[in-house]
């Protein structure tokens, strides 16, 4: 199941007034946009929407009106929610012209019920939402779809250090469950995939590290080299042999452009031979690595993206990045007072296409964008 379109608001009607509207999804998404635009933002509050229909997180938050519309091997799937006050005001959801949930203030609302073929009254605490309160395999099965998408959605900070400031405790690592979705345990997860997958997954990380400019002999994990410990052989790090040096580098260290594409690499191998995700976003993706590896990993993101059927949503305002992705894949996100105006080739096609006969760069066409835009405005 894809999003293939999204709209949020927040405090609508107010001087804090942030909101979104017309963003229009596909296979492989490239979102840019200048800093403070609303590109992190919009992921972050995809990824939140996520994981309040996967049962991960509570209503904390005071106002926010999600609209997101699925496309699940040809079906329309609406679904809305709008919070107020910590409250939950509405919740639809409508598969094609079927409504199946419509939900108002005080929890109160209509739920269909299948092995009664008629919609009936419910009720639920009004800072739950009903999509989760309500699961229920027999009378409620159509909530499923919104379940898995929630629970198959990876969110990754390709700016933050992946899990490069944490180490594995061998013990601890044998006795808690794996959380893939955490990029802390990255380590973790290298483990899990060689586990189930063998040498195919590390050959399939070796390879990858080599396509984006990272040539190596060996990755894995065992103690750190670097640094003395009390008991090194309790605790474990990633490593890699780098062609042609003659001792292994430990994460300790690797670079920070060269640990972050080696974490996101092994977790998207583990996620793609695993068949977990449904949809992968990833923030500031080349942040930290040249233009060479950036434009490779990008390239091998797209890809591996494209083969697997998994939804790509990225971002940056990084001009190497938004010269690899081709124009028909990109979002641009304009701030304009409390709203962000989206224009892609859903919506600006004339523009797109125009630009295409110009022999200019993709970044000359996000410049443009902007510039003719203010004059208009």
């Amino acid at each position: 199941m894809k999003l293939v379109a999204w709209e949020y608001g927040q405090f609508e009607g107010t001087p804090r007034e942030w909101k979104i509207e017309g963003l229009l999804l596909g296979a492989v998404n490239l979102l840019v946009g200048s800093n403070a635009s609303g590109k992190s933002r919009t992921l972050n509050v995809i990824s939140a929407l996520a994981k309040l229909l996967a049962g991960e997180s509570k209503i904390t938050f005071l106002s926010g009106t999600y609209r997101a519309t699925f496309n699940d091997e040809g079906r329309t799937l609406n679904y809305v929610i709008r919070v107020e006050n910590s409250r939950v005001a509405e919740e639809k959801f409508q598969v094609d012209q079927t409504i199946y949930l419509d939900r108002g203030e005080g929890g109160k609302g209509k739920i269909w019920a299948e092995q009664l073929n008629m919609l009936i009254d419910f009720q639920v605490p009004d800072n739950e939402l009903a999509a989760v309160a309500r699961q229920d395999a027999i009378q409620h099965p159509f909530f499923e779809p919104l379940h898995e998408w929630g629970k198959s959605l990876y969110h990754y900070y390709f700016g933050s250090p992946l899990g490069k400031e944490f180490f594995g405790v061998v013990d601890q690592i044998k006795a808690r469950e794996l959380n893939p979705r955490d990029s802390n345990q990255v380590i973790g997860i290298y483990r899990k995939g060689f586990k189930e997958f063998g040498e195919s997954f590390k050959s399939s990380v070796m390879a990858d590290m080599a396509e984006i400019g990272y040539m190596v002999d060996d990755v894995g994990t065992k103690p750190p080299i670097s640094i003395i410990l009390k008991n090194p052989e309790e605790i474990i790090a990633l490593y890699v042999q780098e062609t042609g040096l003659g001792d292994i580098t430990d994460q300790i260290d690797m670079s920070q452009g060269m640990f972050r594409a080696l974490s996101i690499i092994i977790q998207l191998n583990f996620l793609v031979q695993a068949k977990k995700p449904s949809c992968i976003l990833i923030d500031d993706i080349g942040e930290g690595l040249d233009f060479e590896r950036s434009c490779s990993l990008i390239n091998l993101l797209m890809r591996k993206a494209q083969q697997s059927s998994v939804q790509l949503i990225m971002s940056t305002n990084d001009r190497f990045v938004m010269n690899t992705v081709p124009l028909e894949d990109w979002t641009v996100l304009r701030r304009v007072g409390r709203t962000i105006k989206v224009y892609n080739y859903a919506n600006s096609k004339e523009r797109f296409d125009q630009f295409k006969f110009t022999g200019m760069s993709n970044f000359d066409f996000f410049a443009f964008t902007f510039v003719e835009e203010s004059k208009n405005e």
